[in-house]
């Protein structure tokens, strides 16, 4: 769409016809209503800036169908007023009054004051064709009014007081019209701003002194303004030039002068095809050139009749346009309730259809839940009787101490007491280096003793189900997982954690916890490393799992069913649960559950 815009602001036909063309069919595709509009609107626009009045309305009219349709009334009223402009071209004034009436209600409504002072302007210039000069002049004075509220007011002023001096110099009030006109050039940076009205201005300034009689200065002003319009290229404007100049000649008995610039209007006014001025040019020839006044007189009557007959022509085909549109819409709407009719029932039957679909997903879903459900219960029992496993195992090697150290005790120890008794009352006869190693040896004996009752003292200590023993589970388990996933690990416990004094739930969920911890990083995170902490701190046991992987957005991300089956754990353990993750900045789970002895 903006393309197509901007070729026609450039005037590429070629490229704005396809762009917009394109736009149209996406649109309709899309069934984008303001879409569709808005290429109806480009389309009106460019067969408007190349004179084909009757398809630039055609396109004006559907757009605004489509406008109103989907009630966008500043767009609307817009339509409206571009359908009006042409129909005042084409002198079809009832028409364009009507339509323009419509207009102003609907800016007033939406207080659009820039809006309202071209439709006002554009009565003035109506009412001024149809010779009604006063209704002209209070329109145009309602369209400078109407700038008062306008911030970026331009060169508009300018442009009605040139439009309301031309209503009083048709009024034959040329006092007032050289007022008005003078007041538009008091603008010093009009020049600047837009010198085609400032060229326009001077011309007509002069031209109505020329009227009043006033001959000062104004042949000076009508070459001056048609040498603007001439290094302008503004062919128009030079036709009007030419004839005011050909009055001038005529008015001070210079009739050779007064002929060529009136032929020179002619021409170029044929040539450019403006009627309008041929019309003017036509007439003011057969006052001047007598000789050939009656030609000119003729030609002058079989264009107008030509003019008014095409204006006929185009006023009739405007209202076939409506009518024919109107009828496209009634067959549009009948097609369209057929199609709503057959979209009811349609949707009516998928509806049926997916509701039953969902039924049958949900049932299986449920299959799977509980599936699910009792895996998990059976992966718990597997666990318990894991622990209840490493519990008597514990209880196999205590007791196995004991023994060891009952028989360290009570067998061995006594025997070498015996021994090293039995050695101490020996009469040892030799020199005095064999009783010195006969007196070491029983001193050695006697150390043995002292070693041995410590050890058997160390067995009995009982140091059973210390951290070491789940902490052996839970590395067990992180070892299995780094094998898989190609991660290294780090397990740090503190020291005062003590999980034989823990309850089994806590230590089957956290064990659950990491499970489904290390399956996701296996799965999703990439990591090269992963660190487990287990600490303990104002009775609440903090577990953290952190991971250097690729994490993720955690508000763009869905939370899947491993994340919710964590927190769910951890709810159940009356905990909390925080996740922490940024993209390429890794995960970290943490979690503190209030600290249950069994």
């Amino acid at each position: 769409m903006k393309i197509a815009y901007k070729a026609l602001e450039h005037q590429d036909s070629l490229l704005f016809n396809k762009a917009n063309n394109q736009a149209y069919t996406l649109s309709v595709k899309l069934k984008d209503t303001l879409g569709i509009a808005e290429t109806c609107w480009n389309r009106g626009s460019y067969y408007s800036e190349r004179g084909v009045l009757d398809s630039s309305y055609y396109h004006y009219y559907q757009a605004n169908n489509f406008y109103e349709l989907i009630g966008h009334k500043y767009y609307s009223a817009k339509m409206m007023y571009n359908m009006a402009f042409i129909q005042s071209r084409l002198k079809d004034y009832v028409s364009s009054q009507s339509k323009l009436f419509q207009v102003i209600s609907i800016y007033k409504s939406l207080n659009k004051n820039l809006s309202l002072y071209k439709s006002y302007n554009l009565l003035g210039s109506i009412y001024m064709d149809l010779e009604d000069y006063v209704a002209a002049i209070d329109y145009y004075t309602r369209s400078i009014e109407s700038l008062a509220k306008v911030k970026q007011k331009g060169t508009f002023k300018e442009q009605s007081l040139n439009n309301l001096g031309l209503t009083y110099q048709k009024q034959n009030n040329y006092e007032k019209a050289i007022e008005t006109f003078s007041e538009a050039l008091k603008n010093n940076d009009l020049f600047d701003q837009d010198v085609k009205l400032y060229a326009r201005l001077m011309d007509n300034l002069a031209y109505t002194r020329l009227l009043n009689r006033d001959t000062s200065g104004v042949k000076f002003h009508l070459k001056k303004s048609l040498h603007i319009r001439d290094s302008l290229y503004n062919f128009s404007g030079i036709v009007i030039a030419k004839l005011h100049l050909a009055e001038y000649f005529l008015f001070t008995k210079d009739t050779v002068k007064a002929i060529d610039y009136s032929r020179e209007a002619n021409e170029l006014a044929n040539k450019i095809m403006n009627k309008r001025d041929v019309l003017a040019s036509l007439l003011l020839l057969s006052k001047i050139d007598k000789e050939n006044s009656s030609s000119y007189l003729t030609e002058h009557v079989l264009l107008t009749k030509n003019l008014y007959k095409h204006e006929r022509l185009l006023r009739n085909k405007f209202a076939r346009i409506r009518f024919e549109t109107d009828e496209y819409i009634h067959q549009a709407e009948k097609l369209s309730l057929q199609k709503y009719i057959i979209l009811i029932s349609s949707t009516a039957v998928i509806s049926i259809l997916s509701l039953l679909y969902f039924l049958r997903l949900q049932k299986t879903k449920n299959n799977e839940l509980r599936l699910e459900k009792e895996q998990q219960k059976a992966n718990e029992e597997i666990y318990k009787l894991m622990l209840e496993q490493h519990v008597k195992q514990e209880e196999g090697r205590l007791k196995e101490r004991y023994r060891i150290s009952e028989e360290l005790h009570d067998s061995v120890l006594g025997k070498i007491f015996g021994t090293r008794m039995e050695l101490g009352f020996l009469d040892i006869e030799g020199n005095e280096e064999t009783k010195m190693k006969h007196e070491n040896l029983v001193n050695g004996l006697q150390n043995i003793e002292g070693e041995i009752r410590d050890i058997s003292h160390e067995l009995k200590k009982e140091n059973l189900l210390s951290i070491s023993d789940y902490i052996s589970i839970l590395t067990t388990l992180v070892n299995d997982k780094s094998l898989l996933g190609g991660f290294k690990y780090e397990i740090n416990c503190h020291e005062s954690l003590i999980w034989n004094e823990t309850s089994d739930t806590i230590k089957l969920n956290c064990y659950r916890i990491l499970q489904e911890a290390l399956q996701n990083i296996i799965k999703y995170s990439n990591a090269s490393l992963v660190k487990i902490t287990l600490g303990f701190n104002n009775r609440l046991l903090n577990f953290i799992i952190q991971d250097n992987g690729k994490g993720f957005n955690i508000k763009k991300s869905s939370k899947g069913i491993g994340f919710k089956n964590m927190q769910s754990r951890i709810n159940q353990l009356n905990g909390t649960f925080i996740i922490e993750s940024k993209p390429n900045k890794g995960t970290i789970l943490s979690m503190q559950i209030p600290y249950k002895v069994k």
